[in-house]
């Protein structure tokens, strides 16, 4: 069953007539495409419409007519409530399922001022849907990860001693753009030395020296689907404690990995990694949740978070990131990204994890 006949079928078990889509990311996941601006309506008996303006009349027929879509396109001289219920009342639509957890306040009190409807929530089940992906949604993000894996490895060989943090993120985000990403997934997060014990750091001013660990954060996208990953490297040396605040961090994440798998709960993955880190010495230096899942937005739910009670289903693509936060110090994230399944999660990221020591470059 396909995206648009599972939601016919959560009209016909609510006895809802129509169902409005307007949220960008929903769009996208329903439409298969990230070019179009406009409002998705679709019935139960399965048969989806498209309104949109002229300025993307040409793109949505073209995309959207072969998956069954009817196009229309709005003029300006129409407002989009008094448009939209037109179609709805030549639909005699009575009730109609709206996206909850998007509209404001204000978009649900104009809308049900203008349309008259009884209105049913939906946003809960499309959640619930877009977090177990497809294997066409997999691959995309495979292939976001490639993208970003590659920009790294060019970035790596050109850290030189002075080079600030500032640089070294805007030539990640340039590589990843020349392999094909669309944009970044978030704000590219690469710190240096004592900047690494921020786990949202800002890259800014700070020069590359010898003895720093290198803190990477950063994903690609492709078809609008999300990549996240983390490495940390160090520049030059690495002392004692450096080295073994690394291997704990990476000890944490094998553990994590190996708790994930269907049933489980959210819970339990991030308990995994927190006892072997707490069990080394570091545990008040595990700030964060261990992850999140990813898709259409960098951040959907669930999460592996130490209240989050729900079960990993197969399919949820989930972050294995934790993380040692020593201030004024240092800190250490390893990040990949899982994919659950019945067995044994699969593990979407390629870039090694062994420890890296860079050798020291001078400016060219």
């Amino acid at each position: 069953m396909n995206i648009i006949e599972t939601l016919a079928a959560a009209l016909r078990e609510e006895s809802a007539d129509v169902m409005l889509l307007t949220g960008e990311v929903n769009l996208m996941y329903v439409l298969k495409t990230a070019a179009l601006e406009g409002q998705c309506l679709i019935f139960p008996d399965g048969a989806p419409v498209f309104v949109t303006d002229g300025r993307y009349t040409e793109a949505a027929e073209q995309a959207l007519i072969p998956q069954g879509f009817t196009v229309l396109t709005r003029t300006n001289s129409v407002g989009l409530y008094e448009y939209l219920l037109a179609l709805l009342t030549e639909r005699g639509v009575k009730k109609l399922m709206y996206e909850d957890d998007i509209l404001t306040v204000d978009e649900f009190a104009m809308m049900r001022e203008a349309f008259g409807l009884s209105f049913q929530p939906i946003g809960s089940r499309i959640r619930k849907l877009r977090a177990r992906k497809s294997e066409q949604e997999i691959e995309y993000m495979i292939h976001a990860q490639r993208i970003a894996e590659q920009a790294l490895h060019r970035l790596l060989p050109e850290l030189h001693t002075g080079m600030t943090e500032r640089e070294a993120a805007a030539r990640l985000n340039y590589y990843m753009a020349l392999g094909g990403s669309e944009k970044p997934s978030f704000d590219t997060i690469l710190l240096f030395g004592e900047n690494t014990s921020r786990p949202h750091g800002v890259p800014g001013d700070r020069p590359l020296r010898e003895g720093d660990f290198v803190l990477a954060d950063f994903g690609a996208v492709w078809h609008g689907y999300h990549s996240d990953m983390t490495r940390t490297v160090a520049y030059g040396s690495a002392g004692d404690e450096m080295r073994r605040v690394y291997e704990t961090v990476l000890a944490a994440q094998a553990a994590a990995q190996e708790t994930a798998r269907r049933g489980v709960l959210c819970s339990d993955m991030h308990n995994a990694a927190a006892k072997v880190i707490a069990d080394a010495g570091f545990g008040e230096y595990f700030t964060h949740a261990l992850g999140h899942s990813v898709g259409l937005e960098i951040h959907e739910s669930p999460v592996a978070a130490p209240r989050c009670d729900k079960p990993l289903e197969p399919g949820i693509v989930m972050t294995d990131e934790p993380g040692i936060y020593m201030p004024g110090k240092f800190g250490v994230r390893i990040e990949d990204m899982l994919v659950i399944t019945d067995g044994d999660a699969r593990n979407l990221t390629a870039f090694p994890k062994k420890l890296t020591i860079l050798p020291l470059r001078e400016n060219a």
